[in-house]
């Protein structure tokens, strides 16, 4: 039966304890020195986050090549609870595993707002140890645009062969159309649909009855490049277990991983341009080290760190350099500039009792005692979950095409949806089954109830992007993060609007409506445009989606790279890399 039925029970899964426990040998952090064989290596990858590990690994296939991955956080991911248990991500927010940087949210004439903590992963595997893990390709139209900035290499039928090589897609209880397993073929990142737990039945139930009942389609497959209607979301959760990207360094001898050091700058050749090394510092005590790759180095450190490196490294815009007294190597406009993310609207509604997992996770209780044994016994249950099962995908042209500077802007982008020219959605809703500190991090827990909590994200905003600068030259201070969200009054109108459309689907629609009680902890001025975009700039928060060219110096520098690139895009830098991650 379909999951979209109204009988489906998750039955229990067999438990493989030492699943993904990673067999890499890491020796004593005492010394940086204990940690690696030499200070040469044929590659260097800074910064083992989600891409740098799966560079890692695909370089590492070839047994007589030398990778060392540089990392900050922790090497052994794969073995703390508080990573590797679904049910315990919201808590990593603020954690010893979280970067939590400080970062200006919106910054207009009129408005501008910091936060903290802003999170990204701290450990190998980076945000893929933090996040909440949906998988999720992108749309073929997307895709598509970026012909005109990397030529027809970059193309939807291009890359997604490689989208589906990286993980391994398990449909264990036969619950999905078998096409699906084309979206993970092989790879060591083990993914799976969302478990549906019994308890969120009733939930998911009304959901989509809701959803329906507005006119809304459902779709079993976002993952050929259409992204359109209500959906049961995958996850990287196998077995009752996070999987990250640490499992690209599996079973790889020839890895070495030096691990809670920060890189300090890269060690360049000024007479032959070339990047030939790093030097990394250890926070505990300042001492450094030189570092050395006799083919590459590959900096894939993140959309904040990557741009920080550059910097210290005398590759950026020659002003901001000289602000800080850095010589100047290269002067490249374009690093640490460009910075994207999802801007977020999240709301929290109280439900009927019994409808949620707050009592099964937040309070002590038989609900919670009950999921605490259901995990312990077997990884299944409520605490297995990622409390996260249909995420939506709508797009609301006939809403914002009531407003004339909606209808203005499309004018001018030739008649096109400036949101989703090629049809992509203009919206990501998730529905998450309890209240998420995550994403209400001013409020406390509520001490009885149960509540759900939405999140309402604009896909493609329109304003120009943020950026990242210095705030010093010391290696272990984080940079200055700007956002820039809400730059462009149309991304404050389109937030707005997918907000009044997510209420009208809970609180009108057939089946949720019942089960909503009252607004938490606040109710959202929905009758009120001008109060709503008051909203909109004081409840906004990041989608944790960061994605950038902050690392590009012309476009892309590399003398070895596997990744094509157009000839225009040669830069003056040769022998290292990077990666742009999200």
């Amino acid at each position: 039966m379909s999951p979209f039925g109204t009988k489906q029970q998750a039955s229990s899964k067999s438990f493989n304890p030492i699943y993904n426990r990673i067999t890499i040998s890491i020796t004593s952090t005492i010394t940086m020195s204990a940690q690696v064989n030499n200070n040469q290596y044929d590659f260097i990858v800074v910064g083992g986050g989600t891409a740098g590990n799966a560079i890692a690994g695909r370089l590492s296939e070839n047994p007589s090549v030398r990778v060392l991955v540089v990392e900050a956080g922790i090497a052994n991911p794969g073995q703390i609870d508080d990573i590797t248990t679904p049910s315990k991500a919201f808590g990593l927010r603020g954690s010893q595993y979280d970067w939590a940087y400080k970062t200006t949210m919106i910054k207009r004439d009129d408005y501008e707002r910091i936060e903290k903590p802003n999170t990204r992963g701290k450990a190998l595997g980076g945000s893929s140890c933090a996040n909440y893990f949906t998988w999720i390709p992108g749309s073929k139209a997307t895709f598509d645009d970026w012909y005109e900035f990397g030529g027809s290499d970059w193309t939807w039928d291009n890359c997604v062969e490689y989208l589906r090589k990286c993980a391994t897609y398990h449909d264990d209880e036969k619950l999905y159309p078998t096409d699906l397993n084309k979206i993970g073929t092989g790879g060591p990142v083990q993914i799976s649909h969302a478990e549906l737990v019994p308890e969120l039945e009733t939930f998911r139930n009304a959901l989509t009855t809701a959803w329906t009942s507005r006119g809304e389609p459902l779709s079993e497959d976002i993952y050929s490049g259409e992204m359109h209607g209500l959906t049961h979301c995958v996850d990287t959760i196998y077995k009752g277990e996070r999987q990250g990207s640490w499992l690209y360094l599996e079973n790889k001898p020839n890895v070495t991983i030096l691990s809670q050091v920060h890189s300090k700058r890269l060690i360049i050749d000024r007479t032959t341009q070339t990047c030939t090394g790093v030097t990394v510092v250890d926070p505990t005590n300042g001492a450094e080290l030189n570092l050395y790759a006799t083919r590459e180095v590959i900096v894939s450190q993140g959309v904040f760190e990557t741009p920080k490196l550059l910097l210290l490294s005398g590759i950026g815009p020659a002003a901001e350099l000289n602000k800080h007294g850095i010589d100047v190597v290269v002067d490249s406009p374009h690093v640490g500039k460009n910075l994207l993310d999802h801007p977020i609207v999240p709301f929290v509604l109280r439900l009927k009792d019994g409808v949620a997992l707050d009592d099964h996770i937040h309070r002590a209780g038989p609900a919670n005692e009950a999921a605490v044994a259901a995990y312990r016994r077997d990884k299944t249950g409520p605490a297995a979950s990622g409390f996260l099962e249909l995420v939506g995908f709508p797009r609301i042209d006939e809403r914002l095409n009531r407003y004339p500077a909606y209808r203005e802007a499309k004018a001018a982008n030739g008649g096109l949806d400036p949101f989703g020219p090629g049809g992509q959605p203009h919206f990501e809703l998730d529905f998450v089954g309890l209240f998420s500190s995550a994403f209400q991090w001013h409020y406390p827990v509520p001490p009885s109830g149960s509540y759900m909590t939405v999140i309402v994200d604009l896909l493609r905003p329109v304003s120009e992007g943020g950026e990242v600068t210095l705030n010093s030259t010391d290696p272990l201070q984080q940079p200055n993060i700007n956002l820039n969200f809400f730059a462009d009054d149309l991304d404050v109108l389109a937030m707005r609007e997918g907000v009044r459309w997510t209420y009208d689907v809970l609180t009108k629609g057939e089946g949720f409506k019942d089960l909503v009680l009252e607004e938490y902890p606040w109710n959202m001025p929905l009758d009120s445009d001008e109060a709503m975009n008051k909203a909109v700039l004081d409840r906004s928060q990041t989608g944790f989606r960061k994605v950038s060219l902050t690392t590009s110096c012309g476009c892309m520098a590399s003398r070895t790279s596997a990744l094509p690139m157009p000839r225009s895009c040669l830069s003056s830098l040769t022998a290292v890399s990077r990666t742009r991650s999200t």
